[in-house]
């Protein structure tokens, strides 16, 4: 394929030597393999159990050291899970890594940003990324978006002799550009370590666990001095206080809990990716969960993207040639081959000709112009056209543009100019036209939209549909997908100005017609700032101002090179049926990690009333750390990894997940340790036992209750409707057994400081292991702890967008 331009550029060989003088190119994934190791290994809670772990080790404590261990597991298996996901999520991002079209011997090449060199040159279209600095040498209309550069908003017309930086987009026309400086020597990849900062933004999810972790945090520091000041009091043996305050401190941390989220997302996004769903940025699997509204184009995403000329309706009968040919000669020689001036290209083949002006398609302005031989041709919306006053149909096209639209076609206007073109489309109307003929487009809709819709819809999930078609377009395309026909419609000229004005239109209504590339991300920006939590979903270079305002970029994988970079998951292969799927993926991940944290919660709750109740009246502390190791082995540690990934019913809690954990936590981590005491107090003290029975005893009572809190933790307050799952009743009845053999099996008792419980010790650990039971459940009833489960009478502020602009700055050098 010859380029258009006549450039030569480079030589392959010249390239070739270029590129071996440049090296290999930097690390560009999404996540480095040394940020995955310090995410997993330099954790807070990590310095607290290794402080512990010397601690204990250097006193000899070898079995009660053993928390060290499991936490160092913990730390491996987080880490080996996220590299899994990185090498496929890395080997996807291939797909969709920026591209650039080179001339390489008169010919163009399509190239990985990584393989363009100094002096390579680059043709430049609308929806391509810039991934080199340089100079431009050609421009027909040539207008970039340099937002992620400068922040500014408004399209840069560029002409020979500019300089352009990588990180800017091509949005009208064409041209191109030499290369004098690529990867790190480039404008992006100067920025790239600052651009990547914002490639690892929080979800809704983990901004709320982060704040249970805080909560734990505080509770630890002055529970942690109340227990060493009461051990100090009491002048405890150091070997004794050092098991003491290891068992109690080390049981507060939910250390699980991040290793936990780290994994589940990981898989999820594995899962996403064998479903063609590339997420390039971890946090965007989980929060899909959150989503409650999606924004949509008609164009590629509702239909397949693809058009067919289905007519072309002439004003003069009598001589259709004349108005074909013109129409043949304006496709051939316009700059920017846009997939309505290909259709019809390849309908009326032409040779192009000399333009001397021209005014390339924006979805700005909705039209474009060309001066040939002489004369100024015009095609564009027809609505658009003639609210500028430039066109006034005859009433056979009239009705016909009626007609068709009514059908869902898409229609443009064509006809001759009788004035120059102007030089700033964005502020001067299109010169006066007379009609020469109508071209009907025709979309094929895709299979898949109607019921994706509808499932969308059984999720709970708002549709708007915003489109830059005219208005009877749009409805008919609507209402044959299944969008009510009493639907909400607004035009462009029907949206206020004021933020707050246009919030209350964007939820009133659904459908959004002509609707300008500026007015879509005011759109989406307002229902955001209204606290929903919109996902954008698009494919177009007119897309891009919408999705950096939505909270979850989805980009088509056939989409413009800039809608991909941007965007927080990619559909690779246009399976708009892949989004209920992924949206149940995000939930189902949203719910197992709030399982997770009213188990670690639980145990957060229970470590503190047993050092409350140790420190305060002065009962012995019932456990040894190994113990309460090998209890969190079976009550947590085990189940969490199931819990994990494994399906859930429960409840969503957005934005009150602290709330809600400790709905279901407080209550069953005070009935825990108000058990175990007891357990501990009647077996060793009551009825004279040892110390050894009596822990054991405060052991099984605690594993008891730690099992079937498992089993409910999908119940809880408000929730006792739902069912126990079978597999769960599996899970603890095997852990249970479990603990059994370590009972049964002398080598692992001895070494877990355990003993083999008499009938009436077991009668009194079952029955202590019953009375929390009970006190659980008065505690649930109590209205106070019903009201943390509730829902909030207003809804949560929503946390910030999970993407940043920033992060397209990084796409443009590889990223």
């Amino acid at each position: 394929m010859a380029d258009a331009a006549g450039e030569a550029g480079l030589s392959s060989a010249d390239a070739a030597r270029r590129l071996h003088q440049l090296g290999p190119p930097p690390e560009t994934s999404s996540r480095s393999v040394s940020s995955i190791v310090a995410g997993n290994v330099f954790t807070l809670f990590n310095l607290i159990l290794g402080v512990f772990f010397v601690v204990v080790l250097s006193l000899g404590l070898f079995a009660d050291a053993l928390f060290g261990l499991i936490a160092i597991v913990n730390s491996y298996i987080g880490i080996r899970q996220e590299m899994k996901a990185k090498e496929v999520l890395d080997q996807l991002a291939v797909l969709v890594a920026p591209k650039a079209s080179v001339v390489r011997d008169g010919r163009l090449h399509e190239l990985l940003a990584e393989e363009v060199v100094p002096g390579d040159v680059v043709r430049v279209q609308p929806g391509d990324q810039l991934v080199a600095d340089g100079e431009v040498i050609r421009s027909r209309g040539l207008t970039l978006d340099e937002s992620l550069l400068t922040g500014e908003s408004e399209g840069v017309r560029r002409v020979p002799g500019d300089r352009v930086l990588s990180g800017a987009f091509g949005i009208a026309g064409s041209g191109t550009y030499e290369v004098d400086a690529v990867r790190e020597r480039s404008y992006a990849g100067k920025l790239a370590g600052e651009a990547r900062a914002f490639r690892h933004p929080l979800s809704p999810l983990q901004e709320e666990v982060n704040r249970v972790l805080l909560a734990a945090t505080w509770l630890m520091i002055p529970l942690a001095v109340l227990l060493l000041f009461a051990l100090s009091v009491r002048h405890t043996d150091l070997h004794e206080a050092a098991q003491t305050a290891t068992a109690g401190l080390i049981t507060l941390i939910p250390e699980g809990l991040v290793l936990l989220m780290s994994v589940t997302l990981a898989v999820a996004a594995v899962r996403l990716a064998r479903l063609d769903t590339l997420v390039q940025q971890i946090s965007a699997t989980e929060a899909l969960a959150a989503v409650d509204t999606i924004c949509i184009d008609k164009t590629g995403t509702l239909t397949d993207g693809e058009l067919e000329l289905a007519s072309v309706e002439v004003a003069d009968s009598a001589n259709p040639a004349a108005a074909h040919d013109a129409l043949a000669s304006f496709a051939s020689s316009a700059a920017d081959r846009n997939r309505t001036l290909q259709a019809i290209a390849d309908r009326y083949p032409a040779q192009p000709q000399d333009v001397s002006a021209e005014v390339p398609f924006s979805s700005q302005w909705k039209w474009s112009g060309l001066a040939l031989d002489g004369r100024i041709y015009v095609l564009g919306a027809p609505d658009v056209l003639q609210q500028e006053g430039a066109l006034e149909l005859p009433p056979t096209l009239a009705n016909t543009l009626r007609h068709q639209a009514e059908a869902g076609r898409r229609v443009l206007a064509f006809g001759e100019a009788s004035g120059p073109l102007p030089r700033d489309p964005s502020a001067d109307p299109p010169p006066p036209m007379t009609a020469l003929a109508l071209v009907v487009m025709e979309e094929t809709l895709r299979a898949d939209a109607a019921e994706t819709l509808a499932l969308m819809r059984e999720q709970e999930v708002d549709l708007k549909l915003i489109s830059g078609d005219a208005r009877e377009t749009v409805i008919a395309v609507a209402q044959e997908v299944g969008v009510p026909a009493d639907a909400g419609v607004v035009d462009s000229t029907q949206l206020p100005d004021g933020e707050l004005a246009l919030a209350d239109v964007a939820e009133e209504n659904t459908i959004f017609c002509r609707i300008r590339p500026e007015q879509k991300s005011a759109l989406v920006g307002a229902l955001s700032a209204a606290g929903r939590f919109t996902a954008m979903i698009g494919d177009g270079v007119n897309d891009v101002p919408a999705l950096k305002r939505a909270r979850l970029a989805v980009a088509m994988g056939s989409g413009a090179q800039v809608t991909k970079g941007v965007a927080d998951i990619v559909l690779l292969k246009d399976q708009f049926s892949r989004l209920p799927r992924a949206v149940g993926e995000g939930r189902r991940i949203a719910r197992n990690i709030h399982r997770l944290g009213r188990l670690y919660m639980t145990k957060t709750v229970y470590a503190a009333a047993l050092i409350v109740l140790v420190a305060i009246p002065g009962f012995a502390f019932p456990f040894l750390p190994r113990h309460l190791t090998l209890a969190a082995l079976l009550t947590i540690g085990i189940p969490s990894f199931v819990l994990a990934l494994a399906p859930s019913d429960g409840p969503l809690y957005r934005g009150r997940l602290l709330r809600a954990l400790a709905a279901f936590a407080v209550p069953a981590g005070v009935a825990i340790a108000i058990a175990s005491i007891a357990s501990f107090f009647m077996v060793d003290t009551v009825f004279g036992g040892s110390l050894e029975d009596g822990r054991t005893a405060a052991t099984t009572t605690l594993i008891v209750l730690g099992l079937c809190f498992v089993l409910l933790l999908e119940r809880g307050p408000g929730r006792e409707h739902i069912a126990i799952q079978s597999y769960m009743l599996a899970l603890v009845a095997g852990l249970g057994a479990l603990y059994a053999l370590f009972l049964a099996a002398a080598p692992v008792r001895h070494f877990f400081d355990l003993s083999l419980l008499k009938a009436g010790q077991w009668f009194l650990a079952l029955l202590s292991a019953a009375i929390g039971l009970v006190i659980a459940s008065l505690l649930w009833r109590l209205p106070y702890i019903q009201r943390l489960e509730a829902p909030a009478a207003e809804p949560a502020r929503e946390p910030a967008p999970t993407h940043e602009p920033a992060s397209a700055a990084g796409s443009a050098d590889g990223t």
